[in-house]
Order: C-alpha cells, then sequence, then structure tokens
C-alpha cells in the first residue's frame, strides 16, 4: 500500500500519511512551490518519551467519546485523545466534481465506528472546505464530547525555524458597532510558548493553548469565526473560517516535537455543555469548515478567501449585479416609519438612482413595536392605506420593494405568542427563553417552520416583496433543552433547520434577496452567507467610526455582500463625500436624513451611485487589498482596495489627518485618477509603488482608480 495520498493543484500542495498502524496524519499544507520544494527533505523522527513509546502520531481527526477516551494529555486542549487513534484508515477517494476534487478518507474503529474525511478542494482558490460524517454501525452508543471540523497539526511547519521563532496570530475581534477588528500578536504573547516540560522528558509538552469561542447563537458577537497565522520565515499565510451561525471553537496549542496545531471544530461538550448520543445506525456530520495557505501577506490571504467564499456559496444573481438598496432606518427614520413619510423617502431614493427600497422596523405596530413582533401584519396607523399601496409605489418608481424581518423571534407583547404551544419556542426548565423582550421560535419545529414560510409567501405573492433584511436582535443563551441530548445541540439542530428553511425559500423564489443582519454583524458567518447574498456589516451611527469598519470588513465577507452604510446627516459637501466613499467598494445601504439634503449634496449622492454603477461590476469579480494591513482604531489615515486584472480602486479616507502616503504593491502602476468626487479638490503624486494623498483638511475621503500595466 502507498503510503501517502498526495494532493498537489489548485496552489496547495497537501500530503496525509499512512501510517504503519493505519493512523492517518495530514502531514503538510503548504503553497504549491513551497511544498514541491520541501517535498524530498528527510522527514523529522517521531519524538519517543522516556518509556520508549512514540509519543503522538497526529491524527486526521480528533474526536473524544464518553467511557472510550483516555487523555494522553492534560488541560483544556482538544487533542490526543485515544479515541482519535481507534480510527484506521480503510481506503480512499478522489473524485472530480464542477467545483473541482473532493477527497474522502474513509477510516474505522475497533468498535464499529466509521468515519468518512470529505476534503472539497476549489479550482480558482487554494483554500479547501473539510467536514467528517460519523457513522455508528455497532452495537453500543457512543456519546461523542467533540469531534473536529478540521484539525492540522503542522501549522508553520515549513522552514527550518520552529514556529515560536516567526509565527504572528491575527484575532478577530468583533463587537456591536465595532466589527471586524483585528489584532497582530507574537504568538509567543498569546500563551502558546517554546516552554518544554523537561521534568518529564517530553520535548514540548504542555498544557497551554490560544483559543477564542462562539458560545450561543450570535455567532460573531465577541470574535468573527475565522483566523489568520502568518510565517514569518516563509512569507505564508494561512486563513480559516468556521461556517456554523451557532457555536463554535478556535484553538491554537502546541505539540509533543515543538509542533502548532489549529483544531476547528462547531460546538464542544468543554465550552460549550454540548454532548451527543450517536445510537446504533445514526450519523453526525460536523460543521464545515475552512483552511487555506498563501505565499504573502494578510492581503493575499484575505483574496484567497474571498474567492473560495465566491465558489462555495449559493450562486445568484445578486452577487452579480450587485443592485443598490436605499433602506430608511439607520439616520434615517429610525423605525419611525409611515406611509407619507416613505413615499417622500421613495422619491429621494428614486432620485439618486436606487433599485430596491427596504421598509426597516416598525411598519406592523403603531407604537413601541419592539416587543410586538410575530404577526406581520402592517399597522393601519401607519399605513391607512394598506402596505400594498407603499409597495406598488415603490414599484411605480421602478424599485423593487423590501421588507424587515425579524423571523426567528415572537415578541413577549405578541397576542399570537400567547395562543401558541410551549415546543414552538426556546424552552429551559419548563419555562420558554426570553431574550430583549422576545420569545424565541425554535426552527426544529416544522410547524414553525411552515408559520414562518406562510409570511414569506404571502408578502412576496400578495405585496410584491422581493427583497427582506431579516434581523436577530436576540440570543437563546445555552439552547433548549426540549427533545435533545443536549442544549448546544439543540442550537444546531435550529440552525441547521434554518438553512434548509431557506434553501426551500429560494426553490419557491429564485429571485428574492435576502439580506443577513443580526443586530449589525452579530451573526456575521459563512453558514448564513452560503446562503444569503448579503450581509448587514454594522449598526454604527457615526460615520467616522463606521469608516473604520468599512475598511476591515472584507476580511470578514466578500466586498459584494458587505452591506455599508452610506447615511449623511449633514448638508455639509465633504460629510456627503465620505460617507459615499465608505461605501463605494463593498455594497452601499443607502440611507440617512436624505429630506435635509440641499441640491448640492443630493447632487453627490446621485453622482456617487452612479460611480458605484460604472465600477461594480469590476467589484464583483474583484479580490481585496490592505495597503495598511488591517487597521487599527487608533489608526489616523485608512485605505482599503480591490484588484482585478489591469485595474484597481483604491479609497482613502483621513479620518484624523489631512496628508498620507500609502504603499502600492499591486503591480507597475500606469494611472492614477480621482473617479469620486467628480470635483477632485485633493492633491495627489504617484512614484515608485506609492502614492502621496494631501486633503483639504481631515474627515477627506476620495475614491481613486489605478490602471495597471
Amino acid at each position: 500500500m502507498d503510503n501517502r495520498i498526495l494532493i498537489n493543484e489548485y496552489g496547495l500542495y497537501i500530503e496525509f500519511k499512512i501510517h504503519d498502524n493505519k493512523i492517518v496524519e495530514l502531514k503538510r499544507f503548504s503553497p504549491s512551490a513551497i511544498g514541491e520544494k520541501l517535498k524530498d527533505l528527510p522527514e523529522e523522527k517521531t519524538p519517543i518519551g522516556s518509556d520508549g513509546r512514540t509519543l503522538h502520531t497526529p491524527p486526521v481527526i480528533e474526536l473524544q467519546i464518553t467511557g472510550k477516551s483516555t487523555r494522553d494529555m492534560h488541560g483544556y486542549k482538544h487533542n490526543a485523545s485515544s479515541a482519535s487513534h481507534d480510527l484506521r484508515y480503510i481506503s480512499h477517494e478522489i473524485n472530480d466534481n464542477e467545483k473541482g476534487k473532493e477527497l474522502i478518507i474513509h477510516l474505522k474503529s475497533e468498535y464499529d465506528l466509521f468515519a468518512d474525511y470529505h476534503m472539497q478542494l476549489y479550482k480558482n482558490a487554494p483554500v479547501v472546505r473539510v467536514f467528517t460524517t460519523l457513522t455508528n454501525k455497532g452495537k453500543e452508543a457512543l456519546p461523542i464530547e467533540y469531534v473536529s471540523s478540521f484539525v492540522y497539526q503542522n501549522m508553520c511547519g515549513d522552514g527550518e525555524k520552529k514556529y515560536f521563532d516567526k509565527t504572528d496570530i491575527y484575532t478577530p475581534h468583533n463587537s456591536w458597532s465595532c466589527e471586524s477588528h483585528w489584532e497582530k500578536h507574537d504568538i509567543e504573547d498569546v500563551n502558546v510558548s517554546r516552554m518544554p516540560a523537561d521534568g518529564f522528558n517530553l520535548p514540548g509538552f504542555g498544557n497551554n493553548r490560544y483559543a477564542y469561542t462562539g458560545f450561543s447563537s450570535w455567532s460573531s458577537v465577541e470574535h468573527l469565526p475565522m483566523g489568520l497565522t502568518y510565517d514569518r520565515e516563509m512569507n505564508e499565510t494561512y486563513c480559516f473560517q468556521v461556517e456554523n451561525s451557532g457555536q463554535w471553537h478556535i484553538e491554537y496549542d502546541s505539540e509533543p516535537g515543538k509542533k502548532l496545531t489549529l483544531c476547528l471544530s462547531g460546538p464542544t461538550e468543554q465550552e460549550h455543555g454540548w454532548w451527543y448520543n450517536l445510537k446504533e445506525g445514526e450519523c453526525f456530520t460536523t460543521v464545515p469548515a475552512a483552511f487555506g495557505v498563501v505565499c504573502g501577506d494578510v492581503s493575499e490571504a484575505i483574496a484567497a478567501l474571498t474567492l473560495y467564499r465566491r465558489a462555495m456559496r449559493r450562486e445568484n444573481d445578486d452577487d452579480k449585479k450587485l443592485n443598490v438598496v436605499f433602506n430608511d432606518y439607520m439616520n434615517c427614520l429610525m423605525g419611525d416609519c409611515t406611509e407619507e413619510k416613505d413615499m417622500k423617502i421613495i422619491d429621494k431614493a428614486a432620485e439618486m438612482g436606487c433599485e430596491y427600497f427596504c421598509l426597516d422596523c416598525g411598519w406592523y405596530d403603531k407604537g413601541y413595536w419592539w416587543d410586538r413582533v410575530g404577526e406581520w401584519i402592517e399597522s393601519p396607523e401607519r399605513f391607512p392605506n394598506g402596505l400594498k399601496s407603499l409597495c406598488d409605489y415603490a414599484k411605480s418608481k421602478g424599485m423593487v420593494m423590501g421588507l424587515w424581518l425579524e423571523i426567528e423571534v415572537m415578541g413577549t407583547a405578541c397576542k399570537l405568542a400567547d395562543t401558541l404551544p410551549d415546543d414552538w419556542f426556546v424552552c429551559r426548565h419548563g419555562k420558554r427563553h426570553i431574550d430583549n423582550k422576545r420569545y424565541l421560535l425554535d426552527f426544529r419545529n416544522p410547524d414553525v417552520r411552515k408559520y414562518c414560510m406562510d409570511v414569506v409567501d404571502r408578502l412576496v405573492n400578495e405585496y410584491g416583496v422581493g427583497y427582506f433584511k431579516v434581523d436577530y436582535n436576540v440570543t437563546m443563551g445555552h439552547g433548549s433543552d426540549l427533545y435533545t441530548d443536549s442544549n448546544a445541540q439543540a442550537i444546531l439542530d435550529h440552525y441547521r433547520a434554518l438553512y434548509s428553511w431557506y434553501e426551500e425559500i429560494f426553490k419557491k423564489h429564485p429571485d428574492l434577496v435576502i439580506e443577513n443582519c443580526g443586530s449589525g454583524a452579530m451573526r456575521m458567518d459563512y453558514g448564513m452567507l452560503r446562503l444569503l447574498s448579503l450581509q448587514s456589516t454594522s449598526d454604527q451611527t457615526d460615520y467616522i467610526y463606521n469608516s473604520y469598519i468599512g475598511t476591515s470588513v472584507a476580511s470578514a465577507v466578500t466586498p459584494e455582500q458587505a452591506g455599508m452604510w452610506v447615511y449623511p446627516y449633514e448638508d455639509d459637501e465633504e460629510h456627503v463625500i465620505y460617507n459615499m466613499v465608505n461605501g463605494l467598494l463593498l455594497r452601499p445601504y443607502m440611507s440617512g436624513m436624505v429630506w435635509k439634503l440641499k441640491e448640492n449634496s443630493m447632487n453627490l449622492l446621485k453622482e456617487g451611485v452612479e460611480c458605484y454603477k460604472a465600477i461594480r461590476g469590476d467589484i464583483a469579480d474583484s479580490v481585496p487589498f490592505f495597503p495598511f494591513g488591517l487597521n487599527r482604531i487608533s489608526d489616523k489615515a485608512l485605505c482599503y482596495g480591490v484588484k482585478k486584472d489591469k485595474v484597481a480602486y483604491l479609497e482613502v479616507l483621513l479620518p484624523k489627518c489631512d496628508e498620507v502616503d500609502i504603499p502600492l504593491e499591486i503591480g507597475e502602476i500606469d494611472s492614477v485618477e480621482v473617479i469620486y468626487p467628480k470635483k477632485v479638490n485633493c492633491e495627489f503624486e504617484c512614484g515608485n509603488n506609492c502614492l502621496h494623498v494631501k486633503m483639504p483638511s481631515e474627515k477627506n475621503a476620495r475614491l481613486f482608480k489605478i490602471n495597471l500595466k
């Protein structure tokens, strides 16, 4: 038997080793150019402990089973469990498909647990998608405490230096109105050090790890479910994400032999109280995770992730057309919508050139609408002629009508909620869970899914709605304790049912556009964004702070899916321009106090929308780049760009200065011009791959087009 599985395609060199004991190890995951150079180097000897035994063969799946697992290591790390080593190689296959190739490795334990390890490769991106399906064909239940979605135990293992001498970790912090802010640390500063436990004669033995976790049903409330890791010696950057809208776990730790391990997973028993009793004949599939590597810096890694995200998501026209949306909420009506107000705003949106108009929250109740959501029937006090009349008016102005829904909840004051059985809702200890004055619907219940589908069908078929902004301003805590092995499993099953519900919607209404909003971007993940074409990126109301989000959020979501507020609230030329530039290389969500703006400001907005329409075809195919790296909130100057073939576009925003030099390592530059606004009113000069920009004052912004040779 050949003891290797080797794939060297699509920019990746991936090598699995099948050891003599049939344990399968992911030996190398490198860029093709580096893997080719290193493939013939002699293998490192497996470290030997003081008792003469081999310390650890890194398995391709990490698994912990109640009553079966013994731990070779103490502490909280999710590796070195004996159940992982019980899975032994049976066979493998590599199949061609329309996306690229899929590798499936079949493994089996002595107690008839079968594991199918799936790795999908993509033709145009050096990033793979991985998940595992466990099947119990034995005679007893196998209670699962942990199973990895992806594990690699040789991170930053290319080159001569050990990982602790050359590794930077980028952690993606995320919080309400302060989304997508990255922190860079040397790996020794985050508790993954070189220190061996010499007293046991175990090289590199240690309990320390660095981990971050998504704890409930907001996947990105504290961190984005993703990460970046840079190898300074080899100039390699690893990129990865966990594709789940509920609980997830990302963990770095060091292994015997001084190797760096990365474990990606969905919920775990240790972190989330997750436990799944895999009964005889049953299957369990992990949440998917993505992992890739490039030669280059974080810009190159995020470009690779962008290509991957486009390749794996649901194909849809909206992410090709990049329609311009006006939403009446942010710095606009703020939930106080009426027929009279919105008709006037629809006129303004149509004048700007917007293609969709979204009526945001509050349309279903005359007063305090927050805790009355759930029936989704318009308020006659707000819309005396009926909501359909407003929908028809938007259509008469050439726009598709959209509505805000928070479909997964019912307010505590919603009369319908009082008539429904408790198992429609997330429950614990015999009571309905309440968060933010809402009950949370449980999509595991087919009656819930039918009710919510009937709401969507009615609004689409009777009102002509073609766009939904689906919000989620709640969390379900530990999940439900009804009909489940663990509360965390209930969260996972809820989301899998929700994903299936969306898939059914798009089968019935293929042209429908759905925006993913979770109190801004508290649920910004590719569990949702695999299916939904747009993502709200923040609830931030200050346009300057918003620019710090806008110049980094393409790390978390593709530019064409990243909805960025353009919401001027002052009738000032540079204020309007700065707002517009915030959105021009993402997806502009037009809003703001447009009724207060005079002709000059409205003309600047119209010009901005025209500029966006002229370049959006390029944005849909471009990849992001970050000349200053990923920004910090203390930065005085911001910039973010996208590039494609022989053209690049660059936002330059100066919130705290009026002059900046920008390095441009994007190829040989032919020419540079300002394309928004037409009235340039700034000085700039480009030479030696550096763009010098001098603005009239602070809080100014411009959009540049860069032609490459």
